[in-house]
C-alpha cells in the first residue's frame, strides 16, 4: 500500500525559536502545495528545521539526546521549565499528532503519539510510515544545503538506503529471512534419525549464526567509522593544502621539496629491487660461489658428463665380456644392465647437465668477479640514493616546520591528519581480524568471517543429515541466492534509471554546467569529480529528490531550508518551476534575498495556491504596524505570524543578513 504523508502544521511554544503556530491548511482544511514560511536569520529557522526533523524520527531517544543539547532549546532569558513542539500529520488521510514535551529541569524530552485508536506515550508512528519516519530518511524529506552537500559525501548518508525504502527494494531481505526461518522451523520440527547430538547441532548452528551476525555488525560499524574518518582526512588535507598555499613562495618551495622526496623514494624502490633480484644469484655474491661453480662446470667437462654418462654408455657396457670392475658379463647380467640403465642419467638427465653447464657458462662468463663487482656498484648507488632521499625528506620536513612555525594553523592541520592517520590505522588492524584465516580457534575466538561462513555451511549440512532436511537446505540456498541476485539486479536497474533521469534534470537545471550523477552509493558519485559548487550542489540535490519522489509509489512532503540562497539568478528561474513538481507537498523555509527571481517563475508554474507566511520576533514598531496592516496577523508572547503575500514580498529586516 501506497504511504502518503502530509504535514498540516505545527507548533512551537517555550524554546529557542519565538513562539509561532503555521497552519499549512488552506480554507478547505487540504494541504497547500506549496508553503513558503519567510524567518529571518536569527528568528529560529534552524530550531524549528531540528524540531520538525526530531518529531519526525523520534532523535531526542533515538539519539539519545544529552542534557546539554537539550538546554539549548531552551527560550533565551526565559524562566520557563518546559517546552513543546507539536507536529500535525495527514497519513493515508488520517490524521496524527506528535508531541514533543521538553523538561528543562531534569534535561528530558518525551514523545506522545497520536492517531488511529488514540493517544499513545512515546514516539509511535503507524506502522505503514515507520521506514520513512527514522533518522536517516527524515533527512531526505527535510532538507537543508547542508545535506545537499551531505549528499555527495558518503560519510552523512546512506542514499542507497533511502532508495531501497522506497522502491519497497528491502522486501527482498524480508523474503530471504523467511525462507531461512522456514528451514529452521523444518530442521526444529522434524525429528531425528539420531536422537543424540540432535540438540547439540541444532546449538552449534544457532551459535554461529550468532557469531557471525555480531561480526558482520562489528565490521559493518568499522567500515562505516573507516568511511566517516577517512571524509574527515580528506578534509584536513584539504584545509592543510588551503594553509599552505596561502603564501605563494611557501606553497611552491614545500611542492618542490616534496615532489623532489616522493620522485627519489621511487627511484630508491626501483633501484632496491634490482639489487634484490641480482642478490638471488649466488655468483653475484661472491666470486668464490662463481669459481666454484666453474669448478664444478670444469668437472663434469674432464669426466666427460654427461655425453660419456648417457644412456650409450650402458649399452656398451652391456656388450662387452668383462664389467668395469673385472668380473665377467653373462647374458643375464647384460640383460639386467640393460634394464636398470634408465635408472641412470637418461635423456632427461642429459638434458639437464647440458642446461645446468650452459648456465654457468652464460652467466658466469670467463671473469667470475665482475658479478661480484657489479653487484658492489650497484648496493653504492642505492645508498648514494637512500641517502638523497634522506637528505629531499629532510629539506621537506625543514620547510614544514618553518611553515608551521609562522602559520599554527598548518600545525594544527598537521597533527590532525596524523591523528587520522593513526585512527584509520587502528580500525584497519581490527579489521584486517575479520580476513583471518586461523583455522585452530574454536568457534568463540575465530573472527575470520569466511572461517565461521564455512563451519556454518558444514554445521548445516550435519544438521539436515542427521533431521533429514539436507534437500530443503539446498532449495533455500538456491531460493536464497535467486532472491539475493534478483536484488541485486533490481538495485543496479533502478539505480541506473534514477541516475540517467536526474542527470536530464541537471542539464536542464544547468545547461552550461557539464556536471552528472555516475551512480548513486551511500552517496551520490559524481561523474568525473567529488563536488561542486553550493548552487550546483543544491541545483544536483533538487534533480535527485525530484527523480526520487516522482519515481516512487509514495508521496511525502519535501521541507527544505533557503531553497535558493546559493543559487545564482540565472538557474533561480529553473528552480521555482521544478519545485511544485518535486512532491504533492513543499515547505520552503526563505529570507528576503531569495525572493528575487525565484518566486514569480514558482507562481507561475503552480497550478494552486501558494501560502505566504512571514514568522518575526517582536521588537520592530515599524514592521508590527505594517503586519497588520497589509496581513493577517497571529500575535505570540514574543513573535508574530503573519500570513499573505503582501506583506511577504515587502518585508525586509535590516539585520537580517547580518545575523
Amino acid at each position: 500500500m501506497a504511504a502518503i504523508m502530509r504535514i498540516l502544521g505545527w507548533k512551537a511554544q517555550g524554546l529557542r525559536c519565538p513562539d509561532h503556530e503555521i497552519s499549512c491548511e488552506d480554507s478547505d482544511g487540504s494541504p497547500y502545495q506549496v508553503s513558503l514560511i519567510q524567518m529571518p536569520n536569527g528568528t529560529g529557522k534552524t530550531t524549528t528545521l531540528t524540531l520538525l526533523r526530531a518529531a519526525l524520527s523520534g532523535s531526542a531517544i533515538n539519539e539519545g539526546w544529552d542534557r546539554h543539547k537539550i538546554l539549548e532549546f531552551k527560550k533565551r532569558d526565559s524562566d520557563q521549565s518546559e517546552g513543546i513542539f507539536e507536529v500535525r500529520l495527514l497519513l493515508n488521510k488520517r490524521r496524527a499528532t506528535i508531541v514533543m514535551v521538553f523538561d528543562f529541569e531534569n534535561g528530558r524530552v518525551s514523545y506522545n503519539t497520536t492517531h488511529g485508536p488514540g493517544h499513545r506515550e512515546g514516539f509511535n508512528p503507524p506502522s505503514d510510515f515507520r521506514r520513512f519516519m527514522n533518522d536517516n530518511f527524515v533527512n531526505f524529506y527535510v532538507f537543508d544545503g547542508e545535506l545537499a552537500e551531505h549528499l555527495l559525501d558518503k560519510q552523512y548518508t546512506d542514499a542507497q538506503i533511502v532508495v531501497e525504502n522506497l522502491f519497497q527494494m528491502n522486501t527482498f531481505d524480508t523474503m530471504v529471512r523467511k525462507v531461512g526461518e522456514y528451514w529452521e522451523k523444518k530442521t526444529r520440527n522434524a525429528g531425528a534419525t539420531e536422537e543424540r547430538g540432535l540438540t547439540r547441532r541444532r546449538n552449534r548452528v544457532k551459535d554461529l549464526k550468532k557469531r557471525l551476525a555480531t561480526l558482520k555488525r562489528d565490521q559493518a560499524k568499522l567500515q562505516r567509522k573507516r568511511e566517516g574518518l577517512d571524509g574527515r582526512l580528506q578534509k584536513k588535507k584539504e584545509t592543510y593544502q588551503q594553509e599552505i598555499n596561502k603564501v605563494e613562495a611557501r606553497s611552491k618551495a614545500l611542492s618542490e621539496a616534496e615532489s623532489n622526496a616522493e620522485t627519489l623514494k621511487s627511484k630508491v624502490r626501483e633501484e632496491a629491487l634490482d639489487v634484490l633480484e641480482k642478490m638471488r644469484d649466488p655468483h653475484a655474491l661472491s666470486a668464490a660461489f662463481a669459481n666454484w661453480m666453474l669448478a664444478l662446470k670444469d668437472g663434469l667437462d674432464k669426466v666427460k658428463l654427461p655425453e660419456s654418462a648417457a644412456r650409450e654408455f650402458f649399452e656398451d657396457l652391456a656388450r662387452e665380456a668383462e664389467c668395469v670392475c673385472g668380473r665377467p658379463i653373462d647374458s643375464e647380467t647384460a640383460q639386467a644392465i640393460r634394464v636398470r640403465a634408465t635408472q641412470y642419467l637418461g635423456t632427461e638427465d642429459v638434458s639437464l647437465l647440458n642446461s645446468m653447464k650452459s648456465a654457468i657458462n652464460d652467466v658466469v662468463g670467463d671473469r667470475p668477479e665482475e658479478n661480484e663487482n657489479d653487484l658492489d656498484k650497484r648496493m653504492t648507488s642505492l645508498a648514494n640514493v637512500v641517502k638523497e632521499e634522506r637528505d629531499a625528506r629532510t629539506d621537506f620536513h625543514a620547510l614544514r616546520h618553518e611553515a608551521e612555525r609562522t602559520d599554527p594553523a598548518i600545525k594544527t592541520a598537521r597533527v590532525d591528519i596524523e591523528k587520522l592517520h593513526e585512527e584509520i590505522g587502528d580500525i584497519d588492524e581490527k579489521l584486517e581480524e575479520f580476513d583471518s584465516k586461523d583455522k585452530t580457534q574454536t568457534d568463540d575466538r575465530t573472527f575470520g568471517i569466511e572461517i565461521l561462513e564455512k563451519r556454518l555451511e558444514i554445521a548445516e549440512n550435519k544438521l539436515g543429515q542427521i533431521t533429514r532436511t539436507l534437500r530443503e537446505k539446498a532449495k533455500r540456498d538456491i531460493l536464497s541466492g535467486i532472491i539475493n541476485k534478483a536484488h541485486e539486479e533490481s538495485r543496479r536497474g533502478i539505480t541506473t534509471e534514477l541516475c540517467d533521469e536526474a542527470n536530464k534534470r541537471i542539464s536542464e537545471l544547468m545547461p552550461n554546467n557539464r556536471i552528472s550523477i555516475d551512480q548513486i552509493e551511500r552517496n551520490l558519485v559524481l561523474e568525473g569529480q567529488e563536488g561542486g559548487s553550493a548552487g550546483e550542489t543544491l541545483s544536483i540535490a533538487y534533480a535527485f529528490l525530484a527523480t526520487l519522489f516522482h519515481r516512487a509509489d509514495h508521496q511525502l512532503p519535501f521541507v527544505v531550508d533557503s531553497p535558493a540562497g546559493p543559487i545564482d539568478l540565472a538557474v533561480r528561474p529553473r528552480i521555482g518551476e521544478i519545485i511544485p513538481k518535486l512532491s504533492g507537498q513543499f515547505i520552503a523555509f526563505t529570507i528576503s534575498s531569495e525572493r528575487n527571481r525565484f518566486i514569480e517563475p514558482l507562481k507561475r508554474a503552480s497550478n494552486s495556491e501558494i501560502q505566504f507566511v512571514t514568522v518575526f520576533r517582536k521588537g520592530s514598531k515599524e514592521l508590527e504596524r505594517a503586519a497588520y496592516q497589509d496581513g493577517d496577523v497571529f500575535e505570540t508572547l514574543d513573535g508574530l505570524n503573519v500570513h499573505g503575500e503582501l506583506f511577504f514580498n515587502d518585508f525586509q529586516l535590516d539585520e537580517e543578513e547580518a545575523q
